[in-house]
């Protein structure tokens, strides 16, 4: 039901920043609203999002439960070197998403 995309340069250049974008679709059920049975959906919300590269933290990120579905993030990063860039949503239902992209740094 969830799917991440992501969009970064294939190559940058060492001590540049580059941009970031990050979303993941995920419905965000508020807990609030109500099927057609009458019962209210189960809340189920991203509420965390992390990037980190090779290991160290680029970016932690709290969601709150205002946060629309689908959420966006946009970054910039500054590297001096090559390495696997890890990004990881976490849900309210206890469920972790995660991808990740190389980075070539030139």
């Amino acid at each position: 039901m969830t799917r991440i995309r992501i969009r970064l340069p294939k190559v940058v250049r060492a001590g540049e920043p580059f941009a970031v974008r990050a979303m993941i679709r995920h419905p965000m059920e508020t807990g609030l609203r109500i099927d057609r049975t009458g019962r209210r959906v189960p809340r189920g919300i991203i509420h965390r999002f992390t990037c980190a590269m090779d290991g160290v933290p680029v970016i932690d990120i709290a969601f709150e439960p205002a946060i629309s579905a689908d959420p966006f993030v946009e970054f910039d990063v500054l590297t001096e070197s090559s390495g696997r860039l890890e990004f990881t949503w976490y849900d309210e239902n206890g469920d972790v998403h995660s991808d990740s992209r190389d980075l070539r740094v030139e």
